[in-house]
C-alpha cells in the first residue's frame, strides 16, 4: 500500500467514526446562510432546529407515557405527562451545539425551552446525601448523566415545551433534559427514566470513546457570505454571524492578516442571558485588490478566546471560521 492510499484511507476511517458518532443527522440548521446578507432567526423556528440522533424517532402517547425516578430517592415515583406539565414550570433560552460540529458547521440553534428544575423536583422526593450523580435512559435507548452539582448550579431543565408548544417528537417529545452550557450530548431527548445513583456517570458517547464532560468551548459561525465571495474595491463587503459558548460572549473580533491583527465586529443582536449566542456584522472595505482570508474569533466574559485550531474533535470542536475573498 502507498502512502496516498494510507492517507485516504486514514481519512475515509475519521469521516465513518464521525458519521458512526452521531448517527442520523437529518434537517440539519436550516435558517438561511447564503449570500442574501440575511440573519436567521435569532430563536431558531422548531422546523429549521438541528437534528442528531441514534436511530428513529420513538413513538410515544401522551396518554400512556411515564417518567420513572427511582434509585437513591426517599421516595420513588412515576409521574403521567399531565402530572409533570402541573409541576412549576421556568422559561429558558439556550444556545445548544452538536459536539461533533465541525468548524463553521450547521450543527447548532438556540430555542426558547420551557420546563421545571430537575434539582427540586428530586430534592422534593428526597435524595440521598450518598448521592452524586442522576442518569437519565431515553425511549431509543440512549443514557446520558449529569453530576449532582451540575443540576444545582447550571439550573438543569426537564423541558417540556420548545418555543411555546410541546416539544415535537422529533425534537425528543414529551421531555428532553437541558443542562446549559453543555454540548448537545448531554440534552438527552424522550427520558423516560431518572436514576439517582451514587456510581461513576455513564453516557452513551463516553462508552464509545468520546470525552462528554467538558462544557461548550467559545466559539463562532459565519452565516453570510457562504464559499469565497468576490467584490471590487468599490464595494464594501457586509459579514455576518454567531458567537456561543461560554458563559456569555463579551466580544467578537476578526483579523484579515492570520491574527497578526484584530479588529472587533458589531454586536448586533444579543439577549440579557447566559449560554445564548449573539449575533455580530462586520462592514469590510479594500483599498487594493489581492486575496484574502477573514477569520474570526470569540471571546467569553472570562476573557477565554476561541482557539485558532483544534487538534482533537472527540471533546467538542473550535476554531476560527474563515471566509475568503478575493478583491478585483
Amino acid at each position: 500500500m502507498n502512502r496516498n492510499s494510507t492517507i485516504l484511507l486514514g481519512t475515509l476511517a475519521t469521516i465513518v467514526v464521525i458519521v458512526i458518532a452521531f448517527g442520523v443527522m437529518t434537517n440539519p440548521y436550516s435558517a438561511p446562510v447564503d449570500d442574501s446578507s440575511e440573519f436567521p432567526d435569532f430563536f431558531t423556528k422548531n422546523q429549521d432546529y438541528f437534528v442528531t440522533r441514534i436511530g428513529s424517532v420513538p413513538a410515544i402517547s401522551r396518554d400512556t407515557y411515564r417518567l420513572e425516578i427511582r434509585g437513591l430517592v426517599d421516595n420513588p415515583r412515576i409521574f403521567t405527562l399531565d402530572e409533570l406539565q402541573a409541576l412549576n414550570l421556568t422559561e429558558l433560552p439556550l444556545t445548544i451545539e452538536c459536539i461533533g460540529n465541525g468548524v463553521n458547521g450547521k450543527l447548532v440553534a438556540t430555542a426558547v425551552w420551557k420546563g421545571f428544575n430537575v434539582y427540586d423536583l428530586l430534592v422534593s422526593l428526597g435524595i440521598s446525601e450518598s448521592a452524586t450523580g442522576v442518569r437519565y435512559f431515553a425511549a431509543d435507548e440512549y443514557y446520558a448523566s449529569h453530576t449532582i452539582d451540575q443540576l444545582k448550579n447550571n439550573g438543569v431543565l426537564g423541558a417540556l415545551y420548545m418555543n411555546g408548544e410541546e416539544i415535537p417528537p422529533i425534537q425528543g417529545f414529551p421531555l428532553r433534559i437541558l443542562n446549559p452550557g453543555y454540548y448537545g450530548v448531554k440534552q438527552p431527548a424522550w427520558v423516560i427514566d431518572i436514576e439517582v445513583i451514587d456510581t461513576p456517570l455513564e453516557d452513551y458517547w463516553e462508552d464509545r470513546g468520546w470525552d462528554t464532560s467538558p462544557p461548550m468551548e467559545i466559539d463562532s459561525k459565519i452565516f453570510f457570505p457562504s464559499g469565497t465571495v468576490s467584490v471590487n474595491t468599490s464595494q464594501n463587503l457586509m459579514v455576518g454571524g454567531c458567537a456561543f459558548g461560554g458563559t456569555r460572549v463579551k466580544m467578537v473580533e476578526y483579523t484579515l492578516d492570520d491574527g497578526a491583527t484584530w479588529n472587533n465586529a458589531t454586536i448586533v443582536q444579543q439577549i440579557d442571558a447566559d449560554n445564548v449566542w449573539v449575533f455580530w456584522e462586520i462592514d469590510l472595505s479594500f483599498s487594493s485588490t489581492g486575496h484574502f482570508a477573514l477569520q474570526i474569533r470569540a471571546i467569553d466574559i472570562n476573557n477565554n478566546q476561541q482557539i485558532k485550531l483544534d487538534s482533537s474533535y472527540r471533546n467538542g470542536i473550535s476554531g476560527w471560521p474563515k471566509l475568503i475573498i478575493d478583491v478585483i
